[in-house]
């Protein structure tokens, strides 16, 4: 009886950590929020991103803060730091100063001279349009419901894993509609990016959304990034994000869509580009963006459609809740 009671006690004991390891996958890496203080009289708001890069063990620490009123100076840090056991330890130069702290127990804390000082707890941001529901009349191309695994039949390649919450993941090559579409009112998609923090650039998470088989909207794990057209939401050499909206990966991130398609000429050539608009986790990021294009795509036909491609990478994304309204 005493060793099946320890043997019990084992087994919940590993249970306990496995359950722990999966939902405090990466403890340090996100967001953070909390206070700056540059001296004894002043406090601003502040916050922080935390950016994984390389074996859990190294860490970009990216600290704003922003000032209470006109005429006042805010701060801007970008400092690194090592993890030793549960405690990240921070060390480093910035802003011609030296920096030292610590992240532990989900709370972030650096110092420098003269008192200044940020303090910094870690929060969880998720997307306002996380679980949106389609409107009466939409086109439903991957219905999503939380431990089922969904419905493909939307799309042509069957080899995209079916999960049990919900999702679809990238295997084996792209992935179209088997329908065509032109004007899109509404476009909805959900994706999670898996963190791989041995990776830099375009090898981090990389996948994209393509429009009338053509004009493709970036995924990629651009957190904390100084972000470019080729990062989350950028349209290759085109437009960068207005602003860099990435949520941590491992973060159910959305993607809403507006997308005028090519008008023609008769004969198939280009009349009027592409326009785009995107909102990334509820906030705008590309504003009615004029997409130029010049190829022959649609030689001899009278309108310009084609498929919603999901792009591979061969990178463990996963897609849900996809659906659309068709423009008018």
């Amino acid at each position: 009886m005493k060793a099946q009671r320890h043997i019990g006690y084992f087994v919940a004991i590993v249970a306990l950590m496995a359950f722990t390891s999966a939902v405090w996958a990466n403890p340090y890496m996100g967001e953070y929020k909390g206070t700056y203080h540059p001296d004894g009289k002043n406090t601003m708001q502040a916050s922080a991103q935390v950016i994984a890069e390389g074996d859990d063990v190294y860490y970009r620490i990216v600290i704003k803060a922003a000032p209470n009123e006109k005429n006042q100076d805010g701060a801007y840090i970008e400092i690194h730091g090592n993890r030793q056991g549960s405690t990240v330890h921070i060390g480093d130069r910035s802003g011609g100063k030296h920096w030292a702290g610590q992240i532990q127990n989900g709370h972030l804390s650096v110092r420098s001279e003269y008192g200044q000082h940020f303090e910094l707890d870690k929060f969880v941001r998720k997307s306002p349009k996380e679980g949106l529901k389609p409107p009466q009349g939409a086109i439903v191309l991957l219905p999503f419901k939380d431990g089922v695994k969904p419905d493909t039949s939307a799309w042509t390649n069957s080899e995209w894993k079916r999960l049990d919450n919900g999702a679809m993941q990238v295997n084996k090559g792209g992935n179209n509609t088997k329908e065509q579409f032109g004007d899109i009112e509404h476009f909805h998609l959900e994706f999670k990016l898996p963190l791989e923090p041995n990776n830099r650039g375009q090898g981090r998470a990389n996948s994209g959304v393509y429009f009338a088989g053509q004009f493709e909207v970036q995924v990629l794990d651009s957190f904390g990034l100084v972000h470019t057209s080729g990062d989350c939401a950028g349209l290759y050499n085109i437009a960068r994000a207005r602003v860099n909206a990435c949520l941590p990966p491992d973060t159910w991130q959305t993607y809403d869509v507006k997308f005028r398609t090519p008008r023609l000429n008769a004969d198939g050539s280009i009349k009027e580009n592409a326009r785009i608009t995107v909102y990334q986790n509820g906030i705008k990021v590309q504003d009615n963006v004029e997409i130029p294009y010049s190829g022959n795509r649609w030689k001899g036909k009278s309108e310009a459609t084609g498929p919603i491609h999901l792009q591979d990478h061969s990178h463990p994304i996963q897609y849900r809740n996809i659906w659309l309204v068709k423009g008018k």
